[in-house]
Order: structure tokens, then C-alpha cells, then sequence
């Protein structure tokens, strides 16, 4: 696979969960910064639907990052202050160079 420098415009925050007991006792989770890299972007659909009488967009973008293997579909990714759930980690045949990432940003959900 063959990408330019160039190609890797975004600059993308990596968090994954992490479970704490708060001062009343209740279990929540936070999320940690992992790391902010560098990242291309491309749409891959964009829909608009209506459920329960509540408006909602969804795309779905594919980033294209380079090599790290610690990312999982329990991380989610965050740019200029949207969140994107990653839903898929392609490691493109595990040449260890680039990978995808598949992710979906649903409107109306708050991003710390």
C-alpha cells in the first residue's frame, strides 16, 4: 500500500475507557488520551434517519493511520470534538505499515 505523507491531513485523538468507582461507589467510565497522531479521512456513507421521533446523522468514515496494534473496537477516535466509535481495526494484511480504521459518529452524544 502506497500513501504520501501528504495523505495523513487529520490530526485524530485515540481514547479507550477506562473504568473507575466514583465518591458515591457507582462504576463509570472515562476516557483516557492514548495518543494524537496523524490520519487520513474518507467518507464512506452518510445517512440521515428519524427513530423514535428524535433526529440523527450517521457517518460512517474510514481513517487511514499509521501502524499500531494496540487499537481496538472498545477505542474511540476524536476529531475536532466529535466522537467516532470504532467499529472495525484493518490491518491491511498485516504488512505493518498502515492500518484502518472504520468508524461511526452519531450527532447528539457529548464528547469529554
Amino acid at each position: 500500500m502506497s500513501i504520501k505523507a501528504g495523505d495523513l491531513r487529520q490530526l485524530v485523538t485515540l481514547q479507550k475507557p477506562v473504568s473507575r468507582v466514583n465518591e458515591k461507589g457507582r462504576r463509570i467510565t472515562d476516557w483516557e488520551t492514548v495518543a494524537t497522531v496523524h490520519a487520513g479521512k474518507a467518507d464512506v456513507s452518510g445517512r440521515e434517519f428519524y427513530v423514535a421521533q428524535a433526529y440523527h446523522a450517521e457517518d460512517v468514515v474510514t481513517w487511514t493511520l499509521r501502524y499500531r496494534e494496540d487499537i481496538t473496537t472498545e477505542w474511540r477516535l476524536v476529531h475536532h470534538g466529535a466522537q467516532y466509535n470504532i467499529l472495525e481495526v484493518n490491518h491491511l494484511g498485516y504488512m505493518r505499515d498502515y492500518i484502518r480504521i472504520k468508524t461511526r459518529l452519531v450527532t447528539g452524544e457529548a464528547v469529554k
